[in-house]
C-alpha cells in the first residue's frame, strides 16, 4: 500500500501527541491513545514504509520532547543556532531509530499473524532496554515515566521497574486500536482483549493494594528531618572566581533557615571549587555545617592523584555536624560532552560545555554514604534516570535516595520538569523516600509511594524542611532488577528468529 499524506500526517500527529503527554505540557491522558495514529499509519504498509513512518513519528516525538537541547547547546555550548538545531536532530534521529524499529516490528508481526496485543508491548520494552544501555544510554522519559502524577498506576514499578508501566500503556494503545480498527488476520484478534483487560485490572488493583500497604508502613517508620536548599545561582555566574564567596554566603543564609534538620542537602557543585584543596573556602563550608548542627551533603568537584595520574570527580561530600568528612560519593554515570568527551581521539574539535577542569572519571556504582540513622544513596544530576544506579544503593542499605543536580542549564524549558518526573519512579521502584536539591529548581520531596510532597518553583532561592519516612527499602525489583524487561528482550528475540508457529496468546 502506498504511503499517502494522511499516513505521514498520522505518524507526525502520533509523535506530537506523545510528546504532549510529558512535562511540562502534562496531557497525560494521551498516553493510552497517542500511539493509535501510528498503528493506523503502518497497518498494511511495506516493511520499508513502516520503518520510515516510525522514524518520522519518533522525530516528531523527540524534537518536541527534547527541544531544550537547542537552548543548552546555543546558550551554554556556544554553538550557533543552526548547529544547535543540528545537535537536536542528531540525538532525536538516533532515538527515533527505536520507534522506527518498533513500527517495523509491529508491521512484520501483523503480517506473520502474531497477536500485537502481546508482541507490540514486548517489543517496545525490549527497545527501551536498548535505549537504556546502548551507547552510554539515554532513557529520558521512557513511556512509563509519563504516569508520574498517578500514584495508583505507578505501584507496579516495584515489581517490573518503569518498563512494566510502558508495557501496560502500549497494551492499552493496541487494545483500543483493535476495538476501533479491527482487521481480521492482521494480528489484532478481538478474542485476546479479555486477557488484556484482566492485565489492566490487575495493574489497577495492585496499585490500590500497595498504596494501602505503603501508607501503613510509612506511618510506623522512623522519620528523618531533611532539608533541601536551592541557591538559585545563575549558570553564567556559577564558575566565576569572584562569585564563589557570595555563593557560599547565599547557601549559608538559606541553611540558617532550616534549623533542626538532621540532613541538609545542597545541589550539585554548590561549592564550585576543589573542596579540601582550597582551605579558606573549605573552612567556610565547614563552619556552616557546624552552625547547622546537622549533616551536610553538598556537591563539589574533586581532584585526586591516582596511580593512573590526575583524576577529577563530580563528587558529593557528606560532612558531620563537626564539619568533618563523613563520606563521599563520586558520580558513576557521566554526561557526554558535559563531563567528558567521548571519541576525543577521532573528534578533537568537540569539547565539554564545562571546560574548567579536565575530563571527569567515573566512581563506583552502588556506593552510599552513612548517617547514624542509616545509609543514604546519592544520585548526581541525570543519574536519576538510570535505575541500575539507585537499585544497588538500596540493596546496599540506603533508606533515602538523594538527587543533587544543577538544572540551570535548561532555563525555563521543560527539562527541569521532565527530570523531576523521572526521579519519581526511582522512589517507587525501591520503596524509599527521595529528596531532590536543584540549583535553580525543581527541588522536591517524594515519598516511597511516588507522591510529590513538595516542590519548589524555578529560579527562586528556596529552603524547605520535611520529615521523611525511612523505610527499609528493597522490593522484587531491587532484588531481581530488570527481570521483566530482559524477559521481553528474550521473547522478542525468539519471536524474530524462530520459525512461525500456530499463534497462542
Amino acid at each position: 500500500m502506498r504511503i499517502g499524506f494522511s499516513h505521514l500526517l498520522a505518524a507526525v500527529v502520533s509523535g506530537l501527541l506523545m510528546a504532549a503527554a510529558f512535562p511540562k505540557w502534562d496531557y497525560n491522558w494521551l498516553l493510552p491513545v497517542g500511539l493509535i495514529p501510528l498503528l493506523w499509519a503502518v497497518r498494511g504498509k511495506s516493511r520499508n514504509g513502516a520503518f520510515w513512518l516510525g522514524l518520522l513519528s519518533g522525530l516528531a516525538f523527540y524534537c518536541g520532547l527534547l527541544y531544550w537541547i537547542v537552548y543548552v547547546t546555543t546558550v551554554y555550548g556556544g554553538l550557533p543556532l543552526p548547529l544547535g538545531i543540528g545537535v537536536l536532530l542528531v540525538l532525536a534521529g538516533y532515538l527515533s531509530l527505536y520507534r522506527a524499529l518498533w513500527a517495523l516490528g509491529v508491521n512484520w508481526a501483523a503480517a506473520r499473524g502474531y497477536s500485537l496485543l502481546w508482541f507490540a508491548p514486548v517489543l517496545w520494552v525490549a527497545l527501551e532496554m536498548g535505549q537504556t544501555y546502548i551507547i552510554s544510554g539515554f532513557p529520558w522519559e521512557l513511556l512509563g515515566n509519563g504516569l508520574y502524577r498517578f500514584p495508583l498506576l505507578l505501584q507496579a514499578a516495584d515489581v517490573t521497574g518503569v518498563y512494566g508501566l510502558s508495557f501496560l500503556l502500549v497494551l492499552i494503545n493496541v487494545s483500543l486500536f483493535a476495538v476501533f480498527y479491527p482487521e481480521k488476520g492482521r494480528g489484532l484478534q478481538l478474542r485476546h482483549l479479555p486477557v488484556a483487560a484482566l492485565l489492566v485490572l490487575a495493574w489497577v488493583g495492585y496499585g490500590h493494594y500497595r498504596l494501602g500497604d505503603i501508607e501503613q508502613k510509612m506511618a510506623q517508620a522512623p522519620k528523618l528531618k531533611v532539608a533541601v536548599v536551592q541557591g538559585n545561582i545563575k549558570q553564567g555566574d556559577k564558575w566565576k572566581k569572584e562569585m564563589v564567596q557570595a555563593t557560599l554566603e547565599r547557601y549559608g543564609e538559606l541553611t540558617r533557615k532550616v534549623k533542626g534538620a538532621r540532613l541538609i542537602i545542597w545541589p550539585e557543585t554548590a561549592a564550585p571549587f576543589f573542596y579540601l584543596r582550597t582551605p579558606q573556602l573549605s573552612a567556610t563550608v565547614q563552619e556552616i555545617a557546624k552552625e547547622s548542627d546537622g549533616y551536610l551533603l553538598f556537591g563539589a568537584p574533586a581532584w585526586e592523584l591516582t596511580p593512573q595520574g590526575e583524576s577529577y570527580f563530580n563528587r558529593a561530600y557528606l560532612l558531620s555536624p563537626q564539619g568533618e568528612v563523613a563520606g563521599y560519593y563520586d558520580k558513576a554515570h557521566l554526561v557526554p560532552y558535559g563531563e567528558y568527551v567521548p571519541l576525543k581521539r577521532y573528534l578533537p574539535f568537540l569539547g565539554k560545555m564545562v571546560p574548567m577542569v579536565g575530563d571527569f572519571a567515573e566512581g563506583p556504582v552502588g556506593k552510599v554514604v552513612d548517617l547514624p540513622e542509616g545509609p543514604v544513596g546519592p544520585l548526581i544530576c541525570y543519574e536519576s534516570i538510570f535505575p541500575y544506579l539507585s537499585r544497588p544503593q538500596v540493596e546496599n542499605g540506603a533508606k533515602l535516595l538523594v538527587n543533587i543536580t544543577n538544572d540551570a542549564w535548561y532555563g525555563t524549558t521543560s527539562a527541569p520538569y521532565q527530570s523531576l518526573a523521572i526521579a519519581v519512579i526511582r522512589a517507587v521502584e525501591s520503596r524509599v523516600s527521595l529528596a531532590r536539591a536543584a540549583n535553580t529548581g525543581i527541588s522536591a520531596f517524594i515519598d516511597p509511594a511516588g507522591r510529590i510532597l513538595w516542590q519548589s518553583d524555578l529560579f527562586v532561592p528556596a529552603a524547605e524542611t520535611m520529615d521523611l519516612p525511612l523505610l527499609t527499602g528493597g522490593t522484587l525489583y531491587t532484588r531481581y532488577g530488570d527481570w521483566f524487561a530482559w524477559g521481553c528482550v528474550i521473547l522478542a528475540g525468539l519471536t524474530l528468529i524462530l520459525p512461525r508457529r500456530r499463534e497462542r496468546f
